[in-house]
């Protein structure tokens, strides 16, 4: 049973690994051919998988993925489930990330960021994003 316990904890140490270099976090500034159907000034906040930030859906996004790093909830109204989008820091870092998740509180012009952990979401706290709806 042990063993079995080990291989599990391990088999989840590795996948959340492989994930986790699989989506890049912050990039470089898109290419200067980036073609984008509406650029937006949003409020960006964070939240991590799991009750204390997601509720009752813990793990899951509104579309049943998983809450991860490239993932962001949106107010479908303003950007649609399901777009790929470029999101600009203020520092001018960038990151891509696809909205499959919404949010009691995200309404309008806002958006929640997806991180590993609720430690990492705090640290993020508000900031002010330019988000680039892609084609």
């Amino acid at each position: 049973m042990k063993f079995v316990k080990n291989f599990m904890l391990w088999s989840a140490v590795i996948v959340m690994l492989i994930t986790s270099f699989a989506v890049p976090a912050v990039s470089a500034k898109p290419s200067k051919d980036l073609s984008y159907s509406k650029k937006l000034n949003i409020k960006a906040t964070a939240y991590a998988p799991g009750p204390h930030d997601n509720g009752k859906w813990g793990d899951l996004t509104h579309i049943g993925t998983k809450v991860r790093p490239g993932i962001i909830a949106v107010d479908p109204k303003v950007i649609p489930l399901g777009s790929k989008v470029y999101i600009e820091f203020e520092d001018g870092r960038g990151s891509y990330a696809v909205a499959e998740d919404t949010g009691g509180a995200i309404k309008g012009n806002r958006i929640d960021i997806a991180m590993w952990t609720v430690a990492e979401a705090y640290d993020f706290g508000i900031q002010d994003v330019k988000v680039y709806v892609l084609d």
